[in-house]
């Protein structure tokens, strides 16, 4: 095989290798809200195709005693014992399947005198130990397994439904991040496809001229 026809075959083998590769995207919703004895929810879209593998959701949140500490807060200011079991945070995706991060009355208990304050926590099949029973920062399993979204296509708009169940001791919502491991869809663009195609026919011309 001819230097070029070798380069060409690695370029041909790295398109390929890159269209099944995995890869990782991140959508992001930082509307800040004060969530005390209702409901909302934040959309996280994800604009890319591809099959999913594995997904990871980080929420950076509060649920201290009163007051809220604010969008500028970190520690609580209230110094009773915040509830932080009265909430509950749940993961929509694009098809209207549903994975309950945190379970009301279940995933957490009371929580100390003071509170955690703002804390960022990514719940991840993978961690170590489940998220409870109190509020922290860190990396844990969530309620429900988020491999229940793997095999289908991450595009389209992802909810983050949040729920707080009783006035007073607020939950407060600063930010979330959806990190999505992937398989992209074997679409190549056509002029990628014109190029390798090009390359293939100049390949044939050779070969034929040596014969």
């Amino acid at each position: 095989m001819s230097q070029a026809a070798r380069r060409l075959a690695a370029v041909i083998f790295t398109f390929l290798a890159c269209a099944s590769a995995s890869a990782a995207v991140v959508a992001t919703n930082t509307d800040y809200a004060v969530i005390d004895g209702r409901e909302e929810t934040r959309a996280l879209n994800a604009s890319a195709r591809g099959r999913i593998t594995d997904v990871n959701i980080t929420v950076e949140f509060s649920k201290c005693d009163d007051p809220p500490i604010g969008t500028d807060g970190d520690a609580c200011v209230g110094r009773g014992f915040p509830f932080e079991n009265e909430f509950a945070l749940v993961l929509i995706g694009p098809d209207g399947k549903s994975v309950t991060l945190v379970e009301p009355f279940v995933s957490y208990g009371v929580g100390t005198r003071g509170g955690a304050g703002r804390v960022s926590v990514t719940f991840d099949d993978e961690a170590p130990q489940a998220a409870g029973p109190r509020v922290e920062e860190g990396r844990f399993r969530p309620a429900e397994p988020l491999a229940l979204f793997d095999g289908m296509d991450l595009f389209g708009s992802w909810t983050l439904y949040l729920r707080d169940y009783a006035r007073s001791d607020p939950l407060e919502f600063f930010s979330a991040s959806l990190d999505i491991a992937y398989e992209p869809a074997p679409v190549p663009e056509p002029a990628t496809l014109a190029l390798l195609g090009l390359g293939l026919g100049l390949m044939g011309v050779r070969a034929a001229r040596r014969r």
